[in-house]
């Protein structure tokens, strides 16, 4: 490992004001660059989480009932506030899109199945060009996603806005969501939000209270070079450093301002994992449920806690439910990243092959002591979970720092329980022709005419 003073040697006067400047201490660099240099050792799986070994049964029957009862007070009292991660955009919905678009030939198969996928979709536009024109560009959280009878159309936003109120049962009280968003398009969300927000609560019979913030610049990391040396934005040595987003893990701060502001328990989802309104009833149920198990799961674990539901794996890649060996040599219940994997090593690849279920960030936190005194969430980061991903910028490469996933390193130290979910909790759109698929259909039926849940 680097010592600080040739660290520090890295680093000029310049480089230390401008990282001060953006929030970034010199103790903090000389760690990015360390880790950068002398990167932690991967994740030692000991073996998959499965239905009966670290991954139990969704409650059924009057447990079920007595839970979700709890969860959905929770919600009605005010201590339940929905998480959603809603900062990115629509590049990679439109991608392969945009790539048949740009190629020009008419007959190209994408642009045929977007034709025949068109009457599906939810959008306004005619055609692909007129598509990408309108939507290429816009934070995935503000793409319509459904299409109601009578013409009405929702976004991912709007969703997540009428289940959280949902949860609540039976109209009344007040749902809060909590959205972290790019600071720049927050102009964007804020005039949807004043544009569709009155008619949402006339719909839900309820308010919402709804807060948006940003990802931390302090949370941001530095890069490395070809030669080792920390990357700058041209090939200069008096260049300024090249800072970038540290990854999904830097939203802990933004938990931490919920658990600071007095919310007890916080419900993730995803930002893409959404149904439409008459299909949500599965995953409201799951959530009152989840809840419930976590204001139980909270009272005995003595440090942050969280519920997690997972999904039929389904060849879905991403994050998954593992007992892992942590650096002390202690095995416990993690969600693991394939990029945390030695995918080199045979017995880890081999037990990645057995594992049976996939985290689609279906979770219920809680984040506050017996007290009622907030839990200090960096205290429970394993910054070993930290990882290298290979970047570039400028035609240059780079390495870049990844701090601990949110619901990875970031949640290694938490008390945490898998939970089976029924599959069609999970509906995510990774791309513009999933929301041409059944499940993002809205068929004309009681639930959507106001019915109680």
């Amino acid at each position: 490992m680097m010592s600080p003073t040739a660290v520090e040697e890295d680093l000029r006067a310049a480089d230390r004001e401008q990282l001060e400047a953006h929030g970034i201490g010199v103790d903090e660099a000389r760690r990015q660059l360390a880790i950068l240099r002398d990167p932690p050792p991967k994740a030692r799986l000991v073996r998959p989480a499965l239905l009966g070994d670290g991954i139990e049964p969704l409650p059924a029957g009057s447990e079920a009932e007595r839970l979700a009862e709890a969860g959905r007070a929770a919600a009605r009292s005010g201590r339940l506030v929905r998480f959603v991660p809603a900062s990115g955009a629509a590049s990679r919905l439109f991608a392969e899109l945009k790539a048949a678009a740009a190629g020009g030939a008419p007959d190209d198969p994408v642009l045929g199945r977007f034709e025949k996928a068109r009457r599906h979709l939810p959008f306004d536009a005619v055609g692909a060009v007129e598509t990408l024109e309108r939507y290429g560009d816009t934070p995935k959280a503000l793409i319509p996603f459904h299409r109601y009878p009578g013409g009405e159309v929702r976004t991912a936003l709007e969703e997540h806005i009428v289940e959280a109120a949902a949860v609540l049962g039976d109209g009344g009280g007040s749902a809060s969501l909590h959205f972290s968003v790019a600071s720049r398009r927050r102009p964007a969300f804020e005039a949807l939000l004043a544009e569709r927000l009155p008619a949402l609560e006339r719909r839900c019979g309820c308010h919402f209270e709804i807060a948006l913030s940003h990802q931390s610049p302090a949370t941001d990391s530095i890069a490395l070079g070809e030669r080792g040396a920390p990357f700058r934005l041209a090939d200069d040595p008096a260049s300024p450093l090249l800072v970038r987003p540290g990854g999904h893990g830097a939203l802990l701060r933004n938990l931490q301002g919920l658990a600071d502001r007095g919310y007890e328990l916080i419900a993730m989802k995803n930002i893409d994992n959404v149904q439409p309104e008459p299909l949500q009833d599965p995953a409201v149920r799951a959530l009152r449920i989840l809840a419930g198990m976590a204001l139980e799961l909270a009272r005995s674990a003595g440090r942050p806690s969280r519920v997690c539901g997972v999904v039929p794996t389904l060849g879905t890649a991403g994050g998954g439910p593992f007992w892992v060996r942590d650096a002390s040599g202690e095995i416990g219940l993690q969600i693991v990243e394939t990029a945390q994997m030695d995918m080199a090593d045979a017995e880890q690849s081999a037990i990645l092959d057995r594992s049976t279920h996939f985290n689609p960030v279906f979770m219920v936190c809680a984040v506050l002591g017996p007290g009622g005194e907030p839990y200090r969430l960096e205290d429970y980061v394993d910054h070993g979970a930290s990882f290298l991903v290979d970047k570039s910028h400028g035609g240059r490469p780079l390495t870049a720092l990844e701090r601990p996933g949110l619901w990875n390193g970031s949640m290694a130290g938490w008390k945490t329980r898998f939970v089976d979910l029924p599959a069609e909790v999970y509906t995510p759109v990774k791309t513009v022709f999933d929301l041409a698929g059944e499940e993002h259909q809205c068929p004309a039926r009681a639930a959507f005419n106001g019915d109680e849940r």
